[in-house]
C-alpha cells in the first residue's frame, strides 16, 4: 500500500511539471504571437472652388390699402428681375417664391395696414457672378426694392457639391502620409515596418474659409503596422 501512494504522489507530481511546462510554452507562445504595432493618422486637405451658389433675396412691400401694396410689391419684383437679368442671369437661375400677406391693422402710430413679403432666390452654377452681384445689392435699395434681410441671414451662400470627384486622390494621399509618418516612426526608432494590420477612415469634412466661394476640405485615415 505504502508503495501504492508513493507511485500516485509521483504521478501527480510528474503531471504538475508537465502541466506547467504545456502553460509556461502557451504562455510564451501568446506573449510571442502578440507582435509590436504602431498607429499613425494621415492627413489629406485641399482648397477647392464652390461650384453651387444660392442667394435668395427677400423683400417687402407695405400700403395703407390692398391696391397700393400689390402695386409696390409688382413694382419691386420688376426691378429685382431686371437688375438679375442685367447682371447675366437667365429664367432657369431665377425662383419665384410665393407672395405672403399680411395684415398690419391701423392706428395713429402704424398707419400703414397691409404688408406683403415675397422671395426670389437665385440658384447657379455661375458662383463667380453671383458673388459679384451680391456685392451690388446696394443698387437694389436705391432703386427702390426693400430688401429685409435678417441678422442671422447671409446674403448668399455658396456650397462645393463635387466632393465624390476628389473622394479617391484625397484618400490616396492621407494613406500615403499615414505610411510615411509609419516609416519615420521605425526608422527613428531603428525597427523594421511590418504589414498593414487595421485601417479606418474618418468622414471628409467641408469648411469654409475666409474667402466665401473657397472651401476646404479634410479627411483623416488611420494606419496600423506591424513593428518585426
Amino acid at each position: 500500500m505504502h508503495k501504492n501512494i508513493i507511485k500516485a504522489t509521483l504521478m501527480l507530481s510528474l503531471g504538475f511539471v508537465v502541466s506547467s511546462i504545456i502553460f509556461a510554452l502557451g504562455l510564451y507562445y501568446t506573449r510571442s504571437s502578440v507582435a509590436a504595432s504602431v498607429s499613425v493618422k494621415g492627413l489629406s486637405e485641399r482648397e477647392v472652388d464652390a461650384n453651387l451658389g444660392i442667394w435668395t433675396i427677400p423683400f417687402e412691400a407695405v400700403d395703407s390699402d390692398l391696391e397700393g401694396v400689390n402695386r409696390k410689391i409688382k413694382k419691386q419684383t420688376e426691378i429685382l428681375l431686371a437688375f438679375l437679368k442685367q447682371q447675366g442671369f437667365i429664367d432657369k437661375e431665377i425662383i419665384h417664391g410665393t407672395p405672403e400677406f399680411r395684415y398690419l391693422g391701423k392706428n395713429e402710430a402704424q398707419p400703414v395696414g397691409n404688408s406683403i413679403k415675397m422671395e426670389i432666390v437665385v440658384h447657379t452654377s455661375n458662383v463667380f457672378l453671383l458673388y459679384e452681384t451680391v456685392q451690388k445689392s446696394q443698387e437694389l435699395m436705391k432703386l427702390g426694392v426693400c430688401i429685409t434681410y435678417h441678422r442671422w441671414d447671409g446674403p448668399a451662400k455658396f456650397i462645393f457639391t463635387d466632393l465624390n470627384t476628389i473622394k479617391p486622390s484625397m484618400i490616396q494621399e492621407a494613406t500615403i502620409n499615414a505610411r510615411k509618418a509609419a516609416k519615420q516612426f521605425t526608422t527613428d526608432a531603428n525597427v523594421p515596418l511590418g504589414k498593414l494590420r487595421n485601417a479606418s477612415q474618418g468622414a471628409f469634412s467641408i469648411e469654409d474659409t475666409h474667402i466665401p466661394t473657397k472651401k476646404r476640405v479634410r479627411v483623416v485615415t488611420q494606419m496600423q503596422y506591424a513593428i518585426q
